[in-house]
């Protein structure tokens, strides 16, 4: 059976960061998304390189095999440049990125993954996480020292394990291959994404039928959540060769967008890119690269070791310390209701009530402690409205003699 590929791919810089280190390509065959790491020193470069490099070998491959091989040999290719580029500009040093590769042949989408952006499958409604992410976090929780949710506070949860360039070391990538069918959709992302929107929410935007609004509004709850990072998405759906389509767009997403350029500064050659990082992106948290070779990795795993739930426990008791408080200020806000009285009207009757009159969302502070014999219609009128009004008293005492008072004056007439 033949197939055709609809796609869409969008890229936003998000909220908080000023430049975009993200990059896409989306072609005919093949789909790829890459996050840059590095940041001052030239994410955005990293992805840009890799994906232009990877870019060109979106062509029609007879097998599975071939496909696989094609891109593990370019992506190994882009890696070796980057290594390269940093030799040649060592300000770059510490440059990185991610990649997330798709590439059709046949009746096969074969995926190459290395760092932690992501690709989902959607088929009949359900979606499914195809890779899995190369992280500090992710070994632990493999580990069983941490679970997926205290991942996401983890101190440690921007480490990535590996990536292209910012080592020495040959790629490691996961492959995978899923035979395809019409109506199946694939999602790839940066974790500008999948890093802050929760799962079920892309799965809901990923089935909406008109793609470019699928990847806008994915994109929109990205920023809904706060976009502390640029997010990427590309959408591709699975259609019978038969279908009527009209030819797709070849589309570069973020810095792969722009041409990487060598320019001279102060005598010096410097590499740049037109989507320029601005001073503060250099300080902003980023994602950091560490081996499993690095003396420092087994460090990592022992540094919080025991501790990781202790952040659960500790959050726990900080709730309950501020409940307490705020239970124990409501408390004793109550308990100092209950030393006043007032002069109130009870079926008809003068009463003494303890308490405040006054209640709070519905909660009433006090309750009816002494009906007297008092007829209300019997009372003059202005005691009658000093009565609807209550009559406060300091005391039980205080009460009781006040409400002496109105006895007299009836029995006086």
């Amino acid at each position: 059976m033949s197939f055709k590929f609809l796609a869409s791919g969008k890229s936003d810089k998000g909220r908080v960061r000023s430049s975009n280190q993200d990059s896409g390509y989306a072609g005919n065959n093949l789909f790829v998304v890459a996050d840059g790491m590095g940041g001052h020193a030239g994410g955005d470069i990293a992805s840009a390189l890799a994906t232009q490099r990877v870019g060109k070998i979106d062509d029609v491959y007879p097998s599975k095999t071939k496909a696989v091989n094609a891109l593990v040999n370019e992506m190994t290719e882009a890696n070796k440049q980057l290594v390269d580029t940093v030799s040649s500009f060592s300000y770059l040093e510490g440059m990185g990125t991610t990649m997330d590769a798709l590439l059709f042949s046949g009746n096969t989408a074969s995926i190459v993954h290395i760092g932690d952006s992501r690709v989902y499958w959607l088929r009949d409604g359900v979606m499914t996480q195809v890779t899995k992410d190369h992280t500090f976090v992710q070994k632990l929780i493999d580990a069983g020292r941490i679970t997926p949710e205290e991942a996401l506070y983890h101190p440690r949860r921007n480490v990535l394990m590996k990536v292209l360039g910012d080592s020495q070391q040959e790629p490691e990538f996961d492959v995978h291959h899923i035979d395809i069918q019409p109506g199946d959709r694939f999602l790839l992302c940066s974790d500008g994404l999948c890093g802050v929107v929760p799962e079920q929410i892309i799965e809901e935007n990923m089935k909406i039928t008109n793609l470019d609004e699928a990847t806008d509004l994915l994109v929109a709850e990205a920023k809904e959540y706060g976009a502390p990072d640029n997010v990427t998405v590309i959408i591709v759906e699975v259609c019978d060769a038969d279908d009527q389509l009209a030819p797709p767009n070849i589309t570069w997403l973020g810095s792969a967008a722009n041409e990487v350029v060598i320019s001279q500064s102060g005598g010096s050659r410097i590499l740049q890119i037109f989507s320029r990082i601005s001073f503060w992106d250099a300080f902003r948290k980023r994602e950091e690269f560490l081996s499993e070779n690095d003396p420092g990795f087994a460090k990592a795993l022992d540094e919080f070791d025991g501790k990781v739930r202790s952040w659960k426990i500790r959050g726990l008791l900080l709730f309950v310390i501020i409940a307490a408080v705020a239970g124990g200020s409501i408390f004793g806000i109550y308990s100092y209701t209950q030393t006043r009285f007032y002069l109130g009207v009870e079926n008809g009757k003068v009463a003494i009530y303890q308490g405040i009159k006054e209640s709070f969302a519905g909660f009433g502070f006090s309750k009816l402690y002494e009906e007297s014999v008092i007829e209300v219609d019997t009372l003059p009128d202005f005691q009658k409205d000093l009565l609807t009004r209550t009559i406060s008293a300091d005391s039980l005492e205080d009460a009781r003699e006040k409400l002496q008072q109105i006895i007299e004056s009836v029995d006086n007439g």
